[in-house]
């Protein structure tokens, strides 16, 4: 499923010196805090709809935040991307080790902040039906921005062997 106007999709540089060193930590936390935050905001819809809570997974964190920084880089969403070093979903859950028996993904391009991403998959049946599904126990989120700034939102949900 796409939808232009909103973004959605379903299914560095060098630095010196002290300042600049804190500068670049805070650049490269900045991407997990905001992974991490996708997380609990999913929880929030979750629990406002009566479902429990996804556990944060690494290997998903990993997953979703591959896809958002391939999508970023090539300037597009989508769920498979040829070319990209890690094209298909599976390729990506592979790539990070988790042992799936069933995966979702939610895919926002260009919202300005996390929780309007939520609130876009909300409005979109085929990511809220994913977001709000009883078949997924585990989540992983990835975000990134592009060249232009603008910024990519990834969730992978998961269902472990």
């Amino acid at each position: 499923m796409l939808a232009t106007a909103l973004g959605l999709l379903c299914w560095p540089g060098v630095v010196a010196g002290p300042r600049a060193e804190a500068a670049a930590g805070a650049a490269a936390a900045a991407p997990a805090a905001r992974a991490s935050a996708l997380v609990d905001l999913a929880n929030e819809a979750r629990s406002r709809a009566g479902l429990p809570p996804l556990r944060p997974n690494s290997q998903l964190m990993r997953a979703a935040q591959t896809q958002a920084e391939q999508s970023a880089s090539l300037g597009k969403i989508a769920h498979v991307l040829p070319g990209a070093r890690y094209p298909r979903p599976e390729d990506r859950l592979d790539a990070s080790g988790y042992p799936w028996q069933a995966f979702a993904e939610n895919m926002a391009m260009g919202q300005r902040s996390m929780s309007e991403a939520i609130e876009a998959w909300m409005k979109s049946p085929g990511h809220r039906k994913n977001l709000l599904s009883a078949t997924y126990t585990e989540l992983g989120t990835g975000y990134a921005t592009d060249a232009k700034g603008r910024p990519y939102y990834v969730q992978v949900f998961g269902r472990p062997m």
